[in-house]
């Protein structure tokens, strides 16, 4: 019997449960409309909108979206290309040789001619509206743990834990992917060549439909087709090479041996929950103190339907004995939950990196605090930019810059003569680390042994190269070197 789409969703979906439960529990303290309870889109039927929790407080969903927006920057900063096309230098001299050209000439050639690629594919990039998908996929990491992105040929969808299954080997490359999407009849494809086009249909009930993605890592191959009500839809079916596989499947953290990823928003969950509670208690305490009742004595002059009825600034006949306002004594306990609240507060600012955990409390905090608290916390998430650097920014570039092969946009380039470096995110901390030590090594020389010997051991030029590289600054004519300088 052959193994179906759908059979393959309920057989891998069984083991994602407990992540996809994990996944909900961390939405609903951060942002309750990323991964809701319910498998139902909200925009079909308005009973799933009663589902979604009220919150009491939104450091969750402040912490996510700073985080997130933080993260897209460092990964794809929008004044810079975040990789670089690399040559191997062995193998582009053999090629040379072989082509019969003058090396010199030709590698600076070849260098302008990759530089201009470069801005090329950031312009697709840019058409294919990538930032968008890329920033809700970081969004879904960090809450979730896992996000699937497809990139076709006209934009870059992505699709969050609830929608697919994956399967890796215990090595951790990926073997099996489905989706599922909820799908309107009125266009669906025909399954079979005597039944009515998509055109043709009206009804607005929704169908799944399942994508099914195997890849066979020793073929070099990836396939997948869709399927609705166990059959495959004509026109569906595709394959490609592993380095252009459209389907690429994200994780934020690592666990050797499971096929899905953990979340941020996993490791507090317990500090979110915390933080509800108590934010919940504050507020529904405060709302009860906030309350005014007076008490009238029963047995005293004062009429207590006399008080009710008068306007303000009226004068009726009482005695002020006889009235007392309610009130709730619980100020102590209030500033317990209050203080621990804030301790919470604080422990999140620092998972998330938002801007109040890099300034510390004090009436005097210098800029120099400042910048080395903000290099700390960003060297915190080495982690993330080396999972993501391998596993989203290489696999996105090459699948675009296979698509621009394909139509003609960029020319075809021999296999293993260039690769894409990426040069943002982990790369950038490593540069941040050289350029410390770099300057915490001049002003450790410059103070032994003087500014004036100091210049004569070192040499201007290559310092000013180092700096550069240091920020990610190509120097190629811009700084003069040693030939230039003479000739001047």
């Amino acid at each position: 019997m052959e193994t179906t789409a759908q059979s393959r969703w309920k057989d891998l979906e069984l083991y994602r449960s407990l992540y996809l439960r994990r996944a909900i529990d961390g939405s609903n303290l951060t942002i309750p409309t990323l991964i809701p309870e319910s498998d139902q889109s909200y925009g079909w039927g308005g009973e799933q909108f009663n589902s979604i929790p009220s919150l009491y407080q939104g450091a969750g969903a402040r912490g996510v979206s700073s985080l997130s927006a933080k993260l897209l920057l460092a990964l794809m900063p929008p004044s810079q290309p975040f990789f670089r096309l690399t040559i191997d230098a062995g193998k582009i001299r053999d090629w040379l040789e072989q082509q019969g050209g003058e090396q010199d000439s030709a590698l600076t050639k070849l260098d302008q001619m990759l530089s201009s690629m470069e801005r090329q594919v950031v312009r697709r990039l840019d058409q294919l509206q990538a930032r968008n998908a890329v920033f809700e996929a970081i969004k879904h990491l960090l809450v979730g743990g896992n996000a699937l992105l497809y990139v076709g040929k006209e934009n870059i969808r992505m699709y969050s834990l609830r929608s697919f299954v994956v399967d890796r080997d215990p090595e951790g490359n990926v073997t099996e992917i489905v989706v599922r999407e909820q799908v309107s009849e009125k266009y669906m494809p025909a399954k079979e060549p005597g039944e009515s086009e998509a055109g043709d249909r009206n009804s607005d009930d929704r169908e799944d439909v399942y994508t099914h993605i195997t890849l066979d890592p020793r073929e070099d191959r990836v396939e997948w087709y869709q399927e609705y009500d166990g059959k495959k839809l004509r026109g569906t079916a595709g394959f490609s090479r592993f380095d252009t596989n459209p389907w690429i499947p994200l994780r934020l953290h690592r666990v050797a041996g499971e096929s899905y990823g953990r979340g941020l928003v996993e490791q507090v969950i317990g500090d979110l929950q915390s933080l509800e509670s108590l934010t919940k208690a504050i507020v529904q305490g405060s709302l009860i103190a906030a309350k005014a009742i007076g008490l009238v004595n029963p047995n005293g002059t004062t009429r207590a339907d006399v008080l009710a009825r008068a306007e303000n600034g009226a004068i009726v006949a009482g005695n002020a004995a006889d009235v007392e306002f309610l009130q709730v004594q619980k100020n102590n306990d209030f500033s317990t939950a209050l203080s621990t609240m804030q301790l919470i507060e604080r422990r999140l600012q620092f998972t998330f990196l938002t801007n109040e955990a890099v300034q510390r409390d004090a009436e005097r905090v210098t800029a120099e605090e400042i910048r080395l608290m903000a290099e700390q916390l960003e060297q915190g998430l080495g982690g993330v930019y080396s999972v993501l650097s391998a596993e989203l920014q290489l696999p996105l570039i090459r699948r675009v810059m296979h698509l621009m092969e394909v139509t003609g946009e960029l020319p075809e380039i021999p296999k293993g003569l260039v690769e894409p470096q990426i040069t943002t995110g982990l790369e950038a901390i490593g540069r941040g680390n050289d350029k410390q030590r770099l300057t915490t090594f001049l002003q450790t020389v410059a103070a032994s042994i003087g500014p004036e010997q100091f210049l004569q051991y070192i040499n201007p030029s290559e310092l000013i190269r180092r700096f550069a590289a240091a920020d990610g600054i190509d120097t190629a004519g811009l700084v003069n070197d040693e030939q230039q300088l003479q000739d001047e």
